[in-house]
């Protein structure tokens, strides 16, 4: 009974949330400073029912591989996770979590990729993200090499630019195996073969000075 009362919960409060905001738009011109008070408000509750209904998520997903189903073909909690992301949106768990499911467990790389492109808006400052949209592209090949590796690039600027300061920075070795990788697939670039070799050698270079990649040769 627990797992369906919380749900339901939500989903009236959320509509009450939406249906609300034609209120808060009248009481911005009648007077702006509580239609702002209003707002900050819903949001606020917004973000408390998304932080209960992914606590509540995660039970779902620990309790399933349990029990020993096969969590990669889980439909059922999509719904909660989309209602997630329109009461938290600035959550970057529900796009991380979301976008690889959806695009390579499910199958749908398009709808995966959208919520991690939705994630990138929403979590501007969330570099775990930025390299989750990386892998995906990768891993689903949904847009050929070359988005990948602009995907990739984007991540490395972002790790040079905060100076390695980013929340595993282990990932900036294993870009340039995924460069690696990638350019050997890039079979329209004249040079890839030469460029894939110095990628090699670069991510070599990394896990000497013991910037370790994950990932295996």
């Amino acid at each position: 009974m627990r797992s369906a009362t919380l749900p339901v919960t939500a989903v009236l409060l959320f509509a009450a949330v939406y249906l609300s905001g034609d209120l808060v738009s009248r009481r911005v011109v009648e007077d702006p400073t509580a239609g702002i008070v209003a707002s900050e408000g819903l949001g606020r509750l917004g973000a408390v029912l998304g932080d209960l209904l992914w606590l509540q998520l995660d039970d779902y997903h620990h309790i399933t591989m349990y029990q020993g189903y096969d969590w990669t073909t889980d439909r059922t909690y999509l719904q909660q996770l989309w209602l997630i992301s329109r009461l938290n949106p600035g959550f970057p768990e529900t796009y991380l979590t979301g976008g690889n499911h959806v695009a390579v467990n499910l199958g749908a790389p398009e709808e995966g990729l959208d919520l991690l492109r939705r994630g990138l808006e929403n979590c501007p400052g969330d570099d775990r993200i930025v390299w989750e949209y990386a892998i995906v592209l990768w891993r689903t090949g949904h847009e050929g090499p070359r988005s990948t590796m602009e995907a990739v690039w984007d991540y490395m600027d972002l790790v040079r630019r905060r100076r390695m300061d980013v929340q595993e920075p282990w990932n900036y070795a294993n870009c340039h195996i995924l460069l690696k990788t990638v350019l050997l697939e890039d079979t329209l670039r004249r040079n890839s073969r030469f460029l894939s070799d110095r990628y090699q050698s670069r991510s070599e270079f990394l896990r000497d000075l013991g910037r370790v990649a994950l990932w295996p040769e």
